[in-house]
C-alpha cells in the first residue's frame, strides 16, 4: 500500500532513502534546511568504508573528544553546554567507551558498511545514474613502527571479521602504487573499500527524484513548513 513519507535531511542517506522508496510507489517529499549543494555528503571525498569497524565510543576517545569539541571544525564538534540532556547524554556515551563495546559493535558497523556499498553498487547498476564508482581499497601508510603496529591492530580484527586485508611493506606498498612518492614504511591495505564522487552522484540523484515527481523543499520554504497531522502543509 503506498504511503506519503517525509525524509528529513537531503544528504545521501536521505536522497537515497528517497530514491528507494519511489521505487516501491510510494509518495515522497525531502526537505532540507540547505540547498543540497553542501554539507558532509559533499566533500567526504565520497569514500565508502567498510573498513571502518570501530565505533567512535572506544577507549581514548574522551579525551580526544575534549579536545575535538573547542574546535568547530574538528569531526566530533559539539558546542559544550550546561544543559542537563547534554550531560546525560555525554554521560552515556561515556559508558560505551569500553573495549567490550567495541568488540560487540564492530561486526554490526561492518554490516551496516557492507550494506552500504552494496546499495552504491545497485545506484550505478540500475541505469539511473552515471557517476564514478570504483573499489580499489583504501591504504593506510605508516611512517613508524608504532602507527604500524596500531593500524595492524585493526586491520587484524576486520580480518577476523571476514574483510580482505594485507600488511605491505614498503616496497609491496611501491608496488601498489608505483607513481606516489610516500615517506612511509609501509600500509595496511583494506581492500574492502570503495570512492565515488559526490558531485556527481548527488545532482544526478537530485534531478532523478524530481522528474519522478519526489517534492523537494529546501531553504526558506523548510524554514515555513508545517505538519498538520500526516500531512504537509
Amino acid at each position: 500500500m503506498a504511503k506519503k513519507v517525509l525524509v528529513i535531511g537531503g544528504g545521501i542517506v536521505g536522497l537515497s532513502c528517497a530514491y528507494y522508496l519511489q521505487k516501491e510507489g510510494h509518495e515522497v517529499t525531502v526537505i532540507d534546511k540547505g540547498h543540497f549543494n553542501r554539507g558532509a555528503s559533499y566533500v567526504n571525498a565520497g569514500y565508502i568504508t567498510p573498513s571502518h569497524i570501530i565505533p567512535l565510543p572506544s577507549p581514548g576517545i574522551i579525551t580526544q573528544g575534549l579536545k575535538w569539541m573547542l574546535n568547530p571544525a574538528s569531526p566530533f564538534y559539539m558546542k559544550p553546554r550546561l544543559d542537563m540532556d547534554f550531560i546525560m547524554w555525554a554521560l552515556k556515551f561515556r559508558s560505551f567507551c569500553t573495549k567490550n563495546h567495541v568488540e560487540h559493535a564492530m561486526r554490526p558497523i561492518m554490516s551496516i558498511n557492507l550494506l552500504s556499498r552494496e546499495l552504491y553498487e545497485d545506484l550505478k547498476a540500475s541505469g539511473d545514474f552515471d557517476f564514478h564508482y570504483e573499489r580499489n581499497g583504501l591504504l593506510m601508510a605508516f611512517k613508524t613502527n608504532e602507527a604500524g603496529d596500531k593500524e595492524w591492530k585493526v586491520g587484524q580484527k576486520a580480518q577476523k571479521l571476514g574483510l580482505e586485508v594485507e600488511l605491505l611493506s614498503k616496497e609491496d606498498l611501491k608496488s601498489v602504487q608505483p607513481k606516489a612518492e610516500m615517506d612511509a614504511k609501509g600500509a595496511v591495505f583494506f581492500k574492502s573499500d570503495g570512492h565515488t564522487t559526490p558531485t556527481e552522484l548527488m545532482p544526478q540523484l537530485l534531478n532523478y527524484l524530481r522528474k519522478k515527481g519526489v517534492i523537494i523543499k529546501s531553504g526558506e520554504t523548510v524554514t515555513n513548513l508545517q505538519l498538520k497531522g500526516n500531512q504537509i502543509i
